[in-house]
């Protein structure tokens, strides 16, 4: 497939417009994996180990031609295969998460769904165990892990089903992920991390201290990175439903700053607890966070 096609299969507005999840994810993750180099792509799922003498009868595939050509001897590659693991899927379902620009083709919500549903995609091809934990100002979904292939439906469907309101508590939410983590676990969370800054960091390198890998991915509309300029707006609070009516431009330096601000004291965050974070616009495909899982998974693994 060219890269230009894989890529068009990646684009949220192409995708938001599949409405089943189970389609979607196959669709997204299947362009994906077909755009990536071969040489890349190879070996997913396993990991060379060494080589040894090879043994008639053996199969050729597994023949490394090139070490042939240069010491005139048969050797095969033995592969270590990698054990199935854990994937935590913790998902924001607060309602600010359901904030959807102009410039936008879905809301943050359906961004963080569509990303979950390839990851748990993924993660079914390489038969590891699922879990999904949704939350907002409680916990209202959590799946155990399971590898079967009705675990992906039940994960998919319960994703299909989630609607974002009430307040965020990240706090909350980790605490319980805390008690159900075993080893040898890779934890992704999906948020706007909105007022999580100081929670964040600190409560997932907790999970890491339980040896799991944690990847944090913060989702955005473009319209929060910059305001965008016009003479007057109404500004809701999604969560509190609080209204303000005022001027983009006269508050914009200060949005700006303060925005700026949040994200520098995230990033540091992470950076010292040692946790690895991406930030994704709802406009960007879904290729970067794609990547960032298989980097993960196989680092885990």
């Amino acid at each position: 497939m060219p890269v230009q096609a894989s890529q068009s299969l990646l684009d949220p507005a192409n995708l938001t417009r599949i409405e089943p999840f189970p389609l979607l994810a196959k669709t997204a993750v299947e362009g994906f994996l077909s755009g990536m180099h071969r040489s890349v792509f190879h070996g997913f799922g396993s990991e060379f180990l060494q080589y040894r003498h090879y043994t008639q009868g053996e199969d050729l595939k597994y023949v490394d031609w090139k070490l042939f050509a240069r010491s005139d001897r048969l050797h095969s590659k033995v592969f270590q295969e990698e054990t199935n693991m854990n994937v935590y899927l913790v998902v924001d379902a607060s309602a600010s998460m359901d904030y959807q620009g102009e410039q936008a083709s879905c809301s943050k919500a359906r961004y963080a769904a569509m990303i979950a549903a390839c990851f748990a995609y993924m993660a079914a091809k390489q038969g590891d165990n699922i879990s999904l934990l949704c939350y907002n100002e409680q916990i209202n979904g959590y799946l155990e892990p399971g590898h079967r292939n009705q675990q992906l439906q039940r994960v998919l469907l319960e994703l299909a089903r989630s609607r974002p309101r009430g307040e965020a508590r990240h706090e909350q939410a980790l605490d319980f992920l805390e008690n159900q983590v075993g080893n040898r676990g890779l934890v992704i969370l999906l948020s706007d991390m909105l007022e999580g800054e100081n929670v964040l960091p600190r409560r997932l390198s907790r999970l890491r201290l339980l040896h799991c890998d944690c990847i944090a991915l913060q989702i955005l509309d473009p319209d929060e990175l910059r305001l965008p300029r016009r003479p007057s707006a109404r500004f809701e609070d999604l969560e509190s439903q609080a209204e303000v009516l005022t001027s983009p431009e006269r508050i914009a330096e200060s949005y700006d700053a303060q925005m700026q601000g949040f994200l520098e004291t995230l990033k540091t965050g992470f950076q010292r607890e040692q946790v690895d974070t991406l930030r994704l616009l709802t406009t960007q495909n879904l290729g970067a966070a794609l990547a960032a899982y298989l980097h993960h998974r196989e680092k885990r693994a």
